[in-house]
């Protein structure tokens, strides 16, 4: 069962260097601005905490795979 579910996982995995698009409509205009500025530091997602991280995977679960 663990293999299946591995297969499963890995299926739906984007390949490796195709950067995930998330739709930010509907996040804090804060963490937004928080998540730009990483990006364009090339600190992105190093240095947001965990909660702006969760919130974000959140999202893009919520949008599902692009």
């Amino acid at each position: 069962m663990l293999s299946k579910r591995v297969a499963r996982l890995e299926a739906k995995r984007p390949a490796p260097g195709v950067p995930r698009v998330v739709n930010m409509i509907g996040l804090a205009p804060d963490l937004v601005a928080l998540v730009m500025q990483a990006k364009a530091d090339g600190t992105f997602p190093r240095s947001l905490c965990d909660a702006d991280l969760q919130l974000l995977v959140a999202l893009a679960n919520e949008q599902g795979p692009t």
